[in-house]
This record gives C-alpha cells, structure tokens and sequence, in this order.
C-alpha cells in the first residue's frame, strides 16, 4: 500500500500547482504579487503546523485518546527536577495516580536514582530529548537522532525500561522530527491541553485550561520541572479534586491508549 501524503506533504504539492497555474496564467506585476502570496499563505500554514501537534502536520502526533469512559492521562514535562519531582511524587502516591513523565535524558543521567523511584511507584517515563534544546527543531536528522538516542538510553539505563513515546521540546515538530521517531520505534505524543504553567498565573487559572478540554481520553501537559514546586502541587491537586468530582480517572499515557 502506497503511504499516505502528510498535510505538510499535500501543502507542498498543492502550492506547486497553484504556482504552476499562476505562472501560466498571469504576467508581470500581478503574477508575482500572486506568487508572493501564495507562499506567504503556505508558510503561514505550516508555521501553524510546526507550532500546534494537533493539526497533524508532518505525521501522527498523539492529542488525545478515542476512550469511552472517564479517563485522562497527566503528563508532565521537563524533569527530574530535585526541588519538584520527589513532593509531587508523595501526592500522587497520596491519591493513587500513576502518571507520565517526559524527562529530559542530561538530567536523568544527573538523578538516576530519583528515576528509578518514579519507575518503581508505577509512573512511565519517556523520551524529552537528552538536552532539551531550544534549537531542537533545526537539528539535521544526524543530530537530532544522536540526541534522542542517547535519551533512550539514559532513561533505559534508570528506569529499566525503554520510552515509547517522544515528545518534542516545546512542542514543536517538524518532518525529520517523525523520520528519527520512526527508525527509533517512538510515537510523537503532543496533548488535548497545556496548563501554561511557566507563567506567573495563579493555580486556579492554570488548573483551569485543562478543564475546559475536559473529555474522556485527554492528554494534559504541565511541568515539573523549572516550575514553582508550591504552585506545581497546588495545580496538580485541584485539578485531581475536579477529575475526581466529576468521575474521571488518570492512567498513564500508554495505558490510555490501550483504551482505544
């Protein structure tokens, strides 16, 4: 079976043949006018799709689950961190939450230790990138492939086992970002919601862009890394109050899926 075109793919082929057609058609002034707006119009279309995993640009990014019944998956990004990562444990514990951890591999291999106790109480751990650079998304497929590799390995060597899934820095993506998930057997996982909890925000708003997407089968974001561990703990805690409330449970992300 011939593979499916990506819309980044469609994108492209589809701005050739409007180019081709206005070259043929239109001359001078008006055809480059014309031209100039059509790739701005292209650009601006994939600009979105390299910011925003839901639109699906370059491949299939994980948003969200097709579950029947209550149940989320919380997904936190950017850890271990020594100051966050060890309290936020306790109160999931507390609440028998097992949860999903995208951890950045530098820093894994700083707090083995610290990994292995957040694989022995139950939470999966997966694949941030080893540098969590912020110059990720123009890696060459070289360069980007050595630094999930070595995160693979970093989070293998502590957790005792291998990541599934891949989830860019700072969400973006790109199509050499799903060529290198795709030789290394990694899902890109994006989410339904992000608290935008690097923001000075009070927890009430923070717990509360995730709620509006409230659905069965959403996948939240927040950090426990680099954040506030007093605001991190108060978020995590109403936003379990209110899953709770209305009936909903947390799985970690593989188990999610597994819903589907």
């Amino acid at each position: 079976m011939r593979p499916r075109l990506t819309r980044y793919q469609m994108i492209v082929v589809a701005t050739l043949c409007a180019a081709a057609v206005i070259c043929i058609s239109l001359r001078g002034a008006e055809r480059i006018w014309c031209l100039a707006a059509l790739c701005s119009l292209s650009g601006l279309c994939v600009g979105l799709g390299v910011s925003f995993p839901r639109w699906q640009m370059f491949g299939e990014s994980i948003c969200a689950a097709a579950a029947k019944r209550k149940i989320v998956a919380l997904t936190f990004d950017d850890g271990p961190d020594a100051r966050n990562t060890p309290e936020l444990l306790a109160l999931l514990a507390g609440r028998k939450i097992r949860a999903t951890f995208f951890c950045v591999g530098m820093r894994v291999a700083q707090q083995p230790e610290l990994v292995k106790r957040m694989a022995a109480e139950g939470h999966a751990i997966e694949n941030h990138s080893f540098l969590h650079s912020p110059f990720t998304n123009i890696f060459s497929v070289r360069r980007l492939r050595g630094d999930l590799s070595r995160a693979q390995a970093e989070i293998t060597r502590a957790a005792g086992r291998a990541p599934e899934f891949f989830r860019p820095p700072v969400g973006l993506t790109n199509p050499r970002v799903f060529r290198v998930t795709g030789e290394l057997g990694l899902k890109v996982a994006g989410y339904t919601a992000r608290g935008l909890d690097r923001r000075g925000d009070a927890p009430e708003e923070i717990a509360g862009r995730l709620l509006r997407e409230l659905q069965p089968g959403a996948i939240f974001l927040l950090h426990d890394g680099g954040v506030p561990c007093k605001r991190l703990l108060a978020v995590v805690t109403l936003l379990l109050d209110k899953l709770e409330s209305e009936g909903y449970q947390c799985a970690r992300l593989d188990e999610l899926i597994a819903e589907q």
